[in-house]
């Protein structure tokens, strides 16, 4: 029988990686807090189901990974505006110069990202933005570690001719 500590060794190594995820999804730091909540607690009650002769990290980010399209399926035609997003587009940093090129850069990389496909872009994002191993990763799409690891080297590649030559530096 699995326990609450078993679920918490868990949780406390891949809570990280989960919330990166998640946040490289939503890009608003109160909304992840609120899925990353939920995706917890859909865990939590689902860890019974858990099979530990495969990683837990791969179960997690599946229930993650649902958790958003079901996110994303009810609130597809709500889009809005909220105060709290107004006010984060003022930078916190006091060199204007530095916010600007900053954020020329990941706007540029946010477009560039978007031209990726969704399989390519999920890799990407799982590497390079939540952390997850090639080996982990393979384990999430049942595929070797080595076919995930060239799939990501190619979208990375692929992301970096998408990108302007000063962003890509």
């Amino acid at each position: 029988m699995k326990d609450l500590a078993s679920f918490q060794k868990y949780y406390e190594e891949f809570m990280p990686k989960i919330f990166r995820y998640v946040y490289s999804k939503v890009s608003d730091r109160e909304l992840t807090e609120d899925l990353v909540s939920e995706i917890s607690l859909k865990a939590f009650e689902h860890f019974e189901s858990y099979d530990e002769q495969y990683s837990f990290g791969g179960w997690f980010y599946g229930i993650a990974r649902n958790h958003l399209i079901d996110h994303y399926k009810k609130f597809a035609k709500q889009k809005h505006t909220s105060l709290d997003e107004i006010e984060n587009l003022v930078p916190d940093s006091s060199s204007p110069v530095a916010d600007t090129e900053r954020a020329l850069k990941e706007g540029e990389l946010k477009a560039a990202m978007a031209k990726l496909s969704d399989n390519e872009k999920e890799l990407v994002t799982l590497h390079y933005l939540s952390g997850y191993s090639y080996s982990e990763m393979g384990e999430m799409f049942n595929k070797e570690e080595n076919t995930i690891k060239v799939a990501t080297h190619r979208a990375v590649t692929t992301l970096r001719k998408l990108l302007p030559s000063h962003v890509a530096d």
